[in-house]
């Protein structure tokens, strides 16, 4: 961001107002865990998940810019497999001059991830459970946004990590990360390197630290750690990228079978060519296949390695952990990476996994890994242990991007 953008004695007040609510002083500390692999914890704000470290930024640089441009108004709209919801919701509630319509597929969050949404009752805040899959939410999104008059009419805005500012923010703490786990190198030496394992969904996170290795973040690896809904994984080890149902796992999170942030990946890996990212993601559409030339497919693997890990691994890497470690506990999308992660441990090489979400958000899945008596001495923190006594909103609407319009029309 230039000062053209934000002057810079704004954007630090920006900053500050971001972060100044999250529970640790270094906003994501690095900490050692087993085998000799570190975690960065991104769960530190408000809602206890990664996205809160963009999204908190988001919204406040939303209202900067809508002080510069008086009588403006913007209707943000978002689709969540879970967390960026109530992140986007914490980051937008009570802002001036905007309203909030955040969809989720009813039924697919866990129960704390759908509390933390449906029990935030700012008037400006819609919450929509769609009757289908994150995917489908998605889609609704871009069609939303595809719709001209509709998006010019009601100013959308994205809070999804189409947006770039998004992957903006979140590029910082792949930089904060490699300085805590690194020392300067020795006049004349390389600077050391740092790996990082990345539990994969819609591809927005890993993407970050793809751009700031492009920036000069010395990055050794990047790992691309998916559940079982991998068709990333698949992209990688197969070349096979074609649709499938979407499975319901331990991580719903990352239950997920399009990734929106892969086409821009892809673009970059196609040479920047916007005719050949076209042909190729219409051919996608049309068939539900991606067809990659042997190039393409090439230049992705020499950039990122894949992994998949199953409900099963997950489960033991959550128990493994947790018994080797003095009880420290993951979540399941946290215990995605440290799987993937080792598989790929290098004693010169530094592996950082990205802890996304707090285990409390989901206890169910800990508790089948760790047992009932293990967790008798963990309490849920607040405000996630009250949740479930507060009042909820929310609207309930099929399947279809017109019914979602027209809610949209009522409300604003």
């Amino acid at each position: 961001l230039s000062d053209d953008d934000v002057p810079s004695a704004r954007l630090k007040q920006i900053i500050d107002k971001s972060y100044g609510s999250f529970r640790d002083v270094r906003v994501t500390p690095v900490k050692p865990l087993v085998d000799g692999l570190h975690v960065l914890e991104l769960f530190h704000g408000p809602t206890f998940a990664f996205k809160d470290v963009a999204l908190q930024f988001l919204g406040n640089l939303f209202e900067y810019l809508l002080e510069q441009r008086p009588g403006k108004k913007l209707t943000v709209v978002g689709a969540t497999s879970g967390d960026t919801g109530s992140s986007a919701i914490q980051g937008l509630r009570g802002k001036k001059g905007v309203e909030c319509f955040i969809m989720y597929p009813d039924g697919r969050t866990s129960p704390i991830q759908e509390q933390q949404m449906i029990t935030v009752l700012d008037p400006n805040v819609h919450n929509i459970a769609l009757g289908g899959t994150f995917d489908d939410c998605q889609r609704v999104v871009k069609e939303l946004f595809a719709d001209s008059g509709f998006r010019d009419e009601y100013s959308l805005a994205a809070v999804n990590s189409i947006n770039w500012a998004r992957i903006l923010a979140q590029t910082v703490y792949y930089v904060h990360a490699y300085l805590q786990v690194t020392a300067p190198a020795e006049p004349g030496s390389p600077p050391p390197k740092v790996s990082f394992s990345v539990p994969t969904g819609n591809f927005g996170d890993i993407l970050a630290g793809w751009y700031a290795k492009q920036m000069g973040l010395p990055i050794e690896r990047l790992i691309v750690a998916t559940n079982e809904n991998d068709i990333l994984h698949r992209f990688w080890s197969a070349g096979d990228y074609s649709k499938s149902a979407v499975t319901q796992t331990l991580s719903p999170s990352m239950d997920i079978q399009i990734s929106s942030n892969f086409e821009r990946f892809l673009f970059h890996m196609g040479g920047d060519s916007t005719d050949d990212l076209a042909k190729l993601m219409h051919g996608f559409e049309a068939t539900g296949k991606l067809e990659p030339s042997e190039a393409l497919l090439a230049a992705c693997r020499s950039q990122m390695v894949s992994e998949r890990i199953s409900d099963k691994e997950v489960l033991e890497t959550i128990a493994d952990v947790h018994l080797r470690h003095n009880g420290y506990t993951l979540d399941p999308h946290s215990a995605i990476g440290v799987a993937a992660a080792k598989r790929h441990l290098s004693t010169e090489v530094p592996m950082v996994c990205l802890a996304c979400a707090h285990w409390a958000k989901f206890k169910s899945a800990v508790t089948s890994a760790l047992g009932a008596e293990a967790m008798d001495g963990k309490a849920l923190p607040e405000p996630l242990a009250s949740l479930h006594t507060l009042e909820t909103r929310v609207k309930r609407l099929p399947n279809s991007t017109g019914a979602v319009q027209q809610f949209i029309r009522e409300s604003v």
